[in-house]
């Protein structure tokens, strides 16, 4: 008798004891930022706890989540964009539909006060760039694992009627002495002198200048001519363990609180339409004025430019 009322108390007990909180993993880039108050919110508000995996670069994040798609390590994934999905679709990455999240323009950025310094008048646009007076001037990234690498690739190949004008143009970009940089990351924060790097071109975004004003001025400018417009997506893993908290987590990516965060955490416009960017934006983060290339021809010939690029530049 005192076996079972015990037995009772105890099931008693467990019942009224707090259930164990269920983690929902995000797999993303390096360049995902999310702030501790918006973590604590989503917590808060789903009774989920948040665990974020830093995979690299889009290029390195797309082929990751494929290589464990078997075995996914996380439930869902933030920023593959409109420039690897086509790989993230054939791989069957997804178990859902990509939703949108925010887009941004690649384009080249310029350190104004390097070319102030040396009496350099900046590039119109990215064609310039093969310019003698540019020579050893600009950093890309490599479109194998960079996105705004692929973005470019693809920006030029639409930038010319025929593909030997778009390989004769690499060519003269190669000799010209173009440093290719394995991530944005790495170009931005190692080889753009506005950090203490040697190229005063870099390979980045429309919005990325409004990083770099300080106290109203202005550091750098993006050539918004033929830029192309990327796009990033979220969606739940297949195979994922915790479909429930992907969903949540998803959702949440797309609320007013995070859409909000996007432009000063991330440098990005915001997918939905009627959260508001900041005033500063309207001046030092424009959106590029006209744009190139296109997602669909992308995902037809990927694997055939990336071969014509490393014809050019690995040989």
């Amino acid at each position: 008798m005192k076996k079972t009322i015990a037995l009772a108390t105890l099931a008693l007990l467990t019942g009224c004891s707090a259930a164990p909180i269920e983690t929902v993993r995000l797999a993303t880039h390096d360049s995902f930022a999310m702030s501790d108050a918006l973590i604590a919110e989503f917590e808060q508000t789903t009774g989920y706890q948040l665990e974020i995996i830093r995979l690299g670069d889009t290029g390195t994040l797309t082929n990751q989540l494929a290589l464990t798609k078997n075995a996914p390590i996380a439930d869902a994934f933030y920023g593959i964009d409109n420039t690897f999905r086509s790989l993230a679709e054939k791989e069957g990455i997804a178990a859902g539909d990509f939703v949108e999240i925010n887009y941004s323009d690649v384009c080249f950025n310029y350190d104004i006060a390097w070319f102030e310094q040396n009496n350099l008048t900046p590039p119109a646009n990215w064609r310039e760039l093969t310019k003698p007076e540019y020579k050893a001037l600009t950093v890309v990234t490599n479109p194998r694992f960079s996105s705004p690498g692929l973005a470019f690739l693809a920006t030029t190949f639409a930038g010319f009627e025929t593909d030997m004008q778009t390989f004769e143009y690499w060519r003269n970009l190669r000799d010209n002495q173009v440093k290719v940089a394995s991530s944005w990351e790495d170009a931005y924060f190692s080889d753009f002198t506005r950090y203490g790097g040697t190229r005063p071109i870099v390979l980045s975004y429309a919005s990325s200048p409004a990083a770099e004003v300080v106290d109203g001025v202005a550091g750098s400018a993006a050539l918004l001519d033929e830029c192309f417009r990327q796009v990033e997506y979220a969606s739940t893993l297949r195979g994922a363990a915790n479909t429930a908290g992907a969903a949540a987590l998803i959702e949440f990516l797309v609320s007013e609180s995070f859409q909000a965060s996007l432009p000063e955490a991330m440098y990005v416009y915001p997918s939905v339409e009627a959260v508001a960017v900041p005033e500063a934006w309207a001046k030092f983060a424009l959106p590029a004025r006209s744009t190139l290339g296109d997602a669909q021809k992308l995902s037809q010939n990927r694997e055939k430019w990336l071969k014509d690029w490393s014809d050019v530049f690995d040989n």
